[in-house]
């Protein structure tokens, strides 16, 4: 693959419909979006969900034969951004309940958040040591006094719209209602037969990664 990503997109696009021109653009848009978190993550899966969400190709479209310049320009960005480092697939042991997020979209997300939350943790206690300062990433609030130290707020200002979005949906009532989904007062998320979906917390933890008033 000799073109860059934006050149090959826009070659893509050239002798084609408007509907698939679209189409590449939102899945050029989230492969950028991967690449400015700096993901590496550009599997036909990953990128398949989050366009989904972002109401772009689904995965089945860019694996059939009429997906093969989606599936061109997933592959570009996957070989120009080789290099990085990807993220894992790994849960730590006090984050296992990761794994009980049935929706494979949502449960990346909130893997990608812990991954990144970590990553920035560890970039703020290298540089406390290296520099011996008091580095005070907290936002702040209009009134001028800090948001609060929760590690969660802090990386809220990372998350993307796409992000924020699939996050909101999932613990709407709308979203909740179109699935036979309810909710109770511990958080604990259940299907129309009483089975549970997402344990108790669930979402009192989302609404916190959207820095969310409960």
């Amino acid at each position: 693959m000799t073109d860059e990503p934006s050149e090959l997109c826009e070659k893509l696009k050239q002798n084609t419909s408007s509907r698939t021109a679209k189409s590449l653009d939102i899945i050029h848009q989230i492969c950028t979006e991967q690449a400015e978190r700096g993901s590496t993550d550009f599997s036909i899966a990953t990128i398949g969900l989050l366009s989904e969400a972002a109401l772009g190709p689904k995965t089945q479209t860019i694996r059939n034969k009429t997906g093969e310049k989606y599936r061109a320009l997933i592959q570009s960005w996957a070989e120009f951004k080789k290099p990085l480092k990807v993220i894992s697939g790994k849960v730590r042991e006090k984050d296992s309940w990761v794994n009980d997020i049935a929706e494979p979209r949502i449960k990346w997300l909130v893997m990608d958040l812990l991954a990144q939350n970590s990553k920035l943790k560890g970039q703020l206690q290298l540089a406390k040591e290296q520099a011996n300062v008091h580095i005070d990433l907290r936002p702040v609030a209009k009134n001028g006094n800090s948001a609060g130290s929760d590690p969660l707020k802090l990386f809220n200002a990372e998350l993307l719209s796409s992000e924020r979005e699939a996050l909101e949906r999932a613990i709407s009532l709308e979203g909740q209602r179109k699935h036979g989904w309810s909710t109770d007062e511990r958080g604990r998320v259940r299907d129309k037969d009483g089975n549970e979906i997402f344990q108790v917390g669930f979402i009192s933890a989302v609404r916190k990664i959207l820095s969310l008033k409960v």
